[in-house]
């Protein structure tokens, strides 16, 4: 979990500090080798990530019909009553 939230983070082109927090060195030493593997993460994986993020952000802008042909437009969110 630590590198794929780490990987994410790099990954991503607007994201320009990312903190991370350890209780000793082998953490530390393992988040270092993270940030520097230079092979990025696989596009369905990013993609994956994305889809959850789009299923379980806050109630308003959820969506349970998010699918893999999801681009960025439609429907964002549920109907409000």
């Amino acid at each position: 979990l630590t590198e794929l939230s780490l990987r994410w983070c790099k990954s991503r082109s607007l994201v320009t500090t990312t903190l991370v927090g350890h209780s000793n060195l082998k953490q530390l030493d393992q988040s270092i080798q993270y940030m520097t593997k230079t092979k990025d993460l696989p596009e369905d994986i990013l993609w994956e990530i994305d889809r959850v993020h789009m299923k379980n952000r806050l109630p308003i802008f959820s969506n349970s019909e998010v699918g893999r042909d999801w681009f960025g437009s439609g429907a964002i969110g549920e109907m409000i009553p």
